[in-house]
This record gives C-alpha cells, structure tokens and sequence, in this order.
C-alpha cells in the first residue's frame, strides 16, 4: 500500500511544496497541484522530498529531473531500500542526454513515464502525455491580428545533436529581422542581439500575445522525439493562433493535420511567410474552427493536467501491488557508469550533467 509520497522537483525553486501550488488557472505548475489533489482523494499525501522529515516514512517518489538530485535518492535509499520510485522525463534527450532510456535504466526507479512512443515496452517504461496547465478554446473579442510571432527564451544548447532544432529559431529571427510583421518574446533576446527591432521583451501572459497574432511558430526542442509534444501549441491554440510546428515527426497520429502549418512542408521561410500572408481570412477561419472542433474533444483531453493526474494515479496504484526491488547503492553506482561507458558517452562532454552524481558523497 502506499499512502506517503513525495515529489522530487526539478529545480531547487519548486522545492517547499512550491511546485504543488498555484496562483491561477494558467499556471505551470497546474498539473501538480492536479496530481496533489487527485492523489489527497485516495488516501495518498504528497508533499516535496525536502521537506520530509524521516525518509523511512515514505512509500513513494516521484522524480522529475535527476540529474542534480542524486544525493538526495541515495539518502533515501540509504535508510528505505525498498522505497518505490516513480520517473517522470520531462525533457528531451537533445538538450538533456541523461534522459535517454539507457541511462534511465540502471536501477533506481521501478517505473519511468514517457512521451516517446518507441521506448514505450509497458515493463519499466510506461506512456504517459506531457500536460499543459488549463488551456481550453478561449479566443474572446476578435481583433486585428498582428501576423506572426515567436515566444521562447533564448538559450545555449550545450550538446551538439543533430536532432537539436534551436537553430530553427535563429532562422526565423534573422528572416524576420526588419520585418514588422514579426513579433519576438521571450527571456534574454538582448544578449543574442541588443538592436533586434521586433523584439519586445518577456511575457507574463502568452495567451494576451497569442490572441494578438494570426500565426505563432511552435519549435519544440527537438524534430525526432515520438510522441514529444509539449505545452506549447495548446497555449497557442487556446488563444485561437495558428501553430506553425515543428517537433514530434509524429504529431499528426495526435493532433489532426487541419489544425496546424507544418513548418517543414516548405522549402525555406521566404515561401512559408508567402503562404501565411496571403491565407484569406476565411482559411484562417477554417483552421481555427478546426482546433476548436480538436480542443472539445475526447482526444485532447488526455494532455490535460486532470488526466494526467488520473494516469500518475494508475501507475501509483499498479506499483502498489509489485514487490518492491531491494535498492543498492554500489549496484545503482555501477550499473550506471556501465550505461555511460557502453552507449559511449563522453564524461567530459556531459560534465554538467554528472558533476554531482560523481563528486556525491555516495560515489
């Protein structure tokens, strides 16, 4: 049975119980709160893992990311081997190597929660859908739109992938670069370039931006992951935007093809920007009518944060009933540097990634 359970966040700003609360309806961390609530229902109490007092009390953790977390597993483990451990990936394998399934596997969680459908083998790794916070069909008054627009942090890719698609990105501003058709948002633009003239700052509220802009381009971090869809074409189609996609190779089996503009159907941005600004407003219409007809349906509910706390629920539950692996530190320790060494992973490269787990006092 278990009826104690703890999260463990990604960053050390979610700790305190911050990540499992929320100030509205549009908040990231929704789907937690979601996932409190549903699992208070049955009995189960969940708080984050700094702020148990005797790690011998819990049943349960549930991980987001691990990779700067590993001490704190192994104090757990150190005094609970038996603890149940629940993985939730939560980013790509482009922009965070560790969560590919080889280096997942090595001891420590008993189950491992994915959008990538080909890693799914229903034994230790398990389907599950990235959700959004509370993002349904809501364009309110119709206004003049602005045509397109981009909203993402500017960031540095550490690791070199070829399936790595921030580059896109760069393409798109520098197409758009005196273009006043374009609008860029997003934390730290400035540093990429200080005179850009079309870029207007961050934002607090992308769905204000979204319902101000015909078009939106919706670039996940990755153009290889199956099943990799995450938050941000449903905050584009909440505000009645028209995603231009580029990510999941798969995202149609998901999301009708109607509702969106594939990014990579044409031959360069020049023909993609033709296309967009000459679409009559009847067409846009059409499109929109199109993620409305999606958004009220029973397939898109499976990415909400309410069925994403009934998925995290149903896993609890049938990991409730399986005999619990005896853990071991020395053994979790060597599987690991075996994964490293057999998938050919450079120490080196991924240092950022690793400097914890070696230099922890466990290793």
């Amino acid at each position: 049975m278990i009826n104690k359970a703890a999260l463990l966040p990604s960053y050390p700003s979610h700790n305190e119980n911050r990540i499992l609360t929320t100030n509205g309806q549009n908040d990231s961390n929704l789907p937690f709160v979601e996932l409190r609530k549903t699992l208070s229902l049955e009995g189960i109490s969940l708080i984050t893992l700094d702020l148990v007092d005797d790690y011998r009390s819990l049943d349960l953790i549930i991980v987001l990311r691990h990779e700067s977390n590993f001490s704190m597993l192994l104090d757990v483990i150190k005094v609970n081997r038996k603890i149940k451990i629940l993985k939730i990936t939560t980013e790509e394998v482009s922009v965070a190597p560790t969560q590919s399934n080889s280096l997942l596997n090595f001891g420590i969680f008993d189950s491992i929660l994915t959008w990538r459908d080909n890693e799914i083998d229903n034994k230790l790794f398990f389907k599950y859908y990235y959700p959004n916070s509370n993002r349904f069909y809501n364009v309110g008054l119709k206004s003049k739109r602005k045509l397109v627009c981009l909203i993402n942090a500017y960031k540095t890719n550490y690791f070199k992938s070829k399936y790595n698609i921030y580059s896109e990105r760069f393409k798109v501003i520098e197409f758009f670069r005196s273009n006043d058709d374009f609008s860029l948002f997003g934390y730290n633009w400035d540093k990429y370039d200080s005179k850009l003239k079309n870029y207007f700052g961050s934002v607090r509220d992308k769905n204000e931006i979204f319902k101000k802009h015909d078009f939106a381009f919706i670039f996940e971090n990755s153009n290889n992951e199956m099943g990799g869809i995450s938050e941000k074409i449903w905050d584009a189609f909440s505000a009645g935007c028209i995603p231009i996609y580029y990510g999941a190779p798969n995202i149609a089996d998901y999301i009708p093809s109607n509702c969106f503009i594939c990014y990579k159907s044409f031959e360069n941005i020049e023909k993609l920007h033709n296309h967009i600004s000459l679409m009559s407003k009847k067409e846009k219409e059409k499109i929109r009518n199109q993620i409305e007809i999606f958004m009220n349906s029973s397939d898109y509910l499976k990415f909400t944060s309410k069925e994403f706390s009934k998925n995290i629920l149903s896993h609890i539950k049938r990991l409730a009933k399986t005999k619990p692996i005896n853990k071991s530190i020395f053994k979790i320790k060597i599987n690991l540097l075996k994964n490293l060494f057999h998938g050919r992973i450079s120490l080196l490269k991924h240092k950022r990634f690793y400097f914890n787990f070696f230099t922890s006092r466990y290793f």
